[in-house]
């Protein structure tokens, strides 16, 4: 698919980000690259999983920020294509998109290394959130660094030794999280994201605290919801763990 949109908004919000869509419906593709234009994004567009394999092993997994992948394609379906694909790029997240939002196929998305799922028709809103939120946290800049500076002045020493705790007391939870929502365990995720909570409030990252209070009460509300949002949490703790990484080695 060659065509591109004319049209930019005025305030782009995925401006720099480079997607790999895999779609077979044509209207499909003239939506994706429509509605990713528009908001700055660099669109590529391929008509099924197979070429979406191809195009990340030649291109190499840091081509793309993030990949498109409707399920049901010929060839190669959604599922295939995103286990190949995660295999060669385990940080590379994958957005299934599919017209049946049920639990089941949220857990054959989840099992195939796909991050999230987007039902269709796609709500362009939805999926423009969708993006930022999966291509910012692979990115970081999740924590508030002059904040937490500005909490703990003149404790430099301090700073590192709770960060350096966050990672040893945090790494397992992404395990733990990815664990209770692939067994579809709604009310196992509230004791996890808990204490997640805390932390992360603590080193001020505040977008992961809001999700991980965010997923904590879904599951205490026995919510479905709960399921998908850890799968979230768990991308989010990623690049938080990864940033903190960063910070204590410079």
């Amino acid at each position: 698919m060659n065509e591109t949109s004319q049209d930019i908004s005025p305030t782009p919000r995925l401006t720099g980000i480079s997607v790999l869509a895999a779609d077979d419906d044509e209207i499909n593709q003239i939506v994706l690259d429509d509605v990713l234009r528009y908001e700055g994004a660099r669109v590529e567009i391929v008509d099924n999983g197979r070429a979406a394999v191809e195009r990340i092993t030649t291109a190499g997994p840091t081509a793309f920020q993030l990949v498109l992948m409707d399920i049901q394609m010929p060839e190669m379906n959604g599922y295939e294509a995103a286990r190949l694909i995660h295999a060669q790029a385990p940080d590379l997240p994958i957005i299934g998109q599919t017209a049946n939002s049920g639990a089941d196929e949220q857990a054959r998305c989840r099992a195939s290394g796909m991050a999230a799922q987007i039902s269709k028709p796609i709500d362009p809103e939805a999926l423009v959130e969708l993006i930022r939120k999966y291509t910012l946290a692979r990115q970081g800049g999740t924590i508030d660094w002059k904040a937490l500076d500005a909490r703990f002045p003149g404790k430099a020493d301090f700073i590192r030794r709770l960060l350096g705790v966050f990672i040893q007391s945090q790494t397992p939870t992404v395990a733990a999280l990815r664990a209770a929502a692939n067994a579809g365990n709604i009310d196992a995720i509230a004791p996890i994201a808990h204490p997640l909570k805390s932390s992360s409030g603590n080193i001020m990252a505040n977008g992961l605290m809001a999700l991980a209070l965010r997923t904590e009460q879904a599951s205490r509300q026995s919510q479905p919801e709960a399921l998908p949002l850890a799968e979230e949490l768990a991308t989010a703790l990623e690049a938080t763990l990864a940033e903190v990484a960063r910070r204590l080695e410079s």
